[in-house]
């Protein structure tokens, strides 16, 4: 699998049948790693990895024009700088690093010591799939269905802020395009208008469904086409949506329609969350999975059976399924319409993320472990109990970015915090 393309520098002092006999002792593991060598950056392919093998000393002026020609700094990208223990490798990159962190530049150096360096390994393609991730997040497309609800005060954020801080772009739309959309499916169906596949489906694999009438589902699933139409026609890679408009105007929800979505490789956000649906844009990119966006409902910093642990109950209405152990249909909880996903989430590692501040140059970022999922009365459908450091805990009560969390499963806090460095928005992670 190639992850990355790489160039090898080295100094004009060495023919190439000497930089052959050098190469060949760490091309194995690049190789390995994913890597395909390049003979010059001109031949980098468009939006992947490009990184420098700094073969020998005296190559900073063969590497640096070859970083201003790929344009990473111009492009805010990091630079990855591999060396080896002989043939002076290490100063050089320790030079070449100092001048582009003087220009205002990111980057890191990875040192190979042999072929077998393991470690090395795991950080080269750690940093292969962070580059990958930054490339994606600026360039993806997220259509915003209406404006942020109303009581989403600290988490409204122009589409200038946006570009500017993380290079996505939001595609603002109307809410009345999304109706008319509905409003047509409806229409064409007529009065013996039945589920499309996808919503067949998830009746068929749901353990149970109550209050949802089959009137509900239909208005759903129309909810869901409608949206799909709209992704398709403006090449959209994520959508947030103004979900309460349905409940009011359409006595209907997007619940389903945006767990399928997500399903489906588009994130889906509620309530016209911009920094939410940035965080969930964020960690498919970083993670290659879907992740949960929910609200805090309970948050304990500390727990009597563990010293310095506490837990958090985070609840929402909708989730990927492709998440959960199981799931049944049930009702919106704030309005009692329509139709929810009251899933199950299974016990494991997760990294728990919100963006946040004026610019979105703020980032909460935690790890912590789902240790239960209930379904209490009282609270939106799906939910769970998180169990993690009561410090960040406190840090959530005293100093919040805002409502929704986001999370996704699996340990990503490191490679979350470098990536944040890379992208030059570690102001608090």
């Amino acid at each position: 699998m190639q992850r990355f393309t790489f160039t090898v520098a080295s100094s004009v002092l060495h023919d190439s049948k000497s930089v052959d006999a050098i190469f060949s002792r760490y091309q194995p593991l690049l190789e390995a790693a994913g890597g395909r060598r390049i003979g010059a950056i001109a031949d980098a392919p468009e939006n992947e990895p490009v990184f420098f093998f700094v073969l020998t000393g005296g190559t900073e002026s063969v590497v640096l024009p070859q970083i201003q020609e790929a344009q990473l700094l111009a492009k805010r990208l990091p630079v990855v700088l591999l060396a080896h223990p002989h043939q002076n490798s290490l100063p050089a990159s320790l030079e070449i690093l100092a001048k582009i962190q003087q220009d205002g530049g990111e980057g890191t150096i990875v040192l190979v010591k042999s072929d077998q360096d393991e470690q090395a390994m795991l950080e080269i393609e750690k940093l292969a799939s962070i580059f990958k991730a930054l490339i994606r997040v600026r360039s993806a497309a997220i259509g915003a269905i209406g404006e942020a609800s109303d009581w989403l005060v600290a988490s409204r954020h122009s589409p200038e802020t946006v570009k500017k801080s993380w290079g996505a772009a939001i595609v603002p739309i109307d809410f009345h395009e999304l109706q008319k959309k509905i409003d047509s499916i409806r229409k064409e169906g007529g009065a013996d208008a039945s589920y499309g596949a996808a919503a067949a489906k998830f009746l068929a694999n749901a353990s149970f469904i109550r209050e949802s009438k089959p009137n509900d589902i239909y208005k759903s699933d129309t909810i869901y086409r409608a949206i799909r139409e709209i992704v398709a026609e403006r090449k959209l890679d994520a959508i947030t949506l103004r979900c309460f408009d349905l409940v009011l105007l359409d006595q209907s929800t997007g619940c389903f329609a945006l767990s399928q979505l997500a399903d489906e490789g588009i994130d889906a956000g509620c309530e016209g969350d911009i920094p939410a649906i940035l965080a969930l844009v964020w960690m498919r990119a970083l993670t290659g999975k879907p992740a949960w966006m929910a609200n805090p409902a309970d948050i304990q910093p500390t727990m009597e059976t563990s010293a310095g642990r506490g837990t958090m109950l985070l609840a929402h209405c909708t989730v990927p399924r492709t998440l959960l152990t199981g799931y049944g249909v049930r009702s919106h909880f704030e309005s009692g319409l329509g139709v929810a996903v009251a899933g199950t989430m299974p016990q494991g590692p997760v990294t728990i993320v919100r963006i946040g501040g004026t610019v979105l140059d703020s980032v909460f970022l935690a790890e912590g472990t789902i240790i239960a999922s209930p379904h209490e009365e009282g609270l939106c459908r799906t939910q769970a109990v998180i169990e993690m450091d009561g410090s960040a805990l406190r840090e959530l009560l005293e100093k919040p970015l805002g409502n929704h969390l986001v999370v996704v499963s699996g340990h990503w806090a490191d490679a979350g915090r470098k990536y944040l460095k890379f992208a030059g928005l570690a102001k608090k992670s």
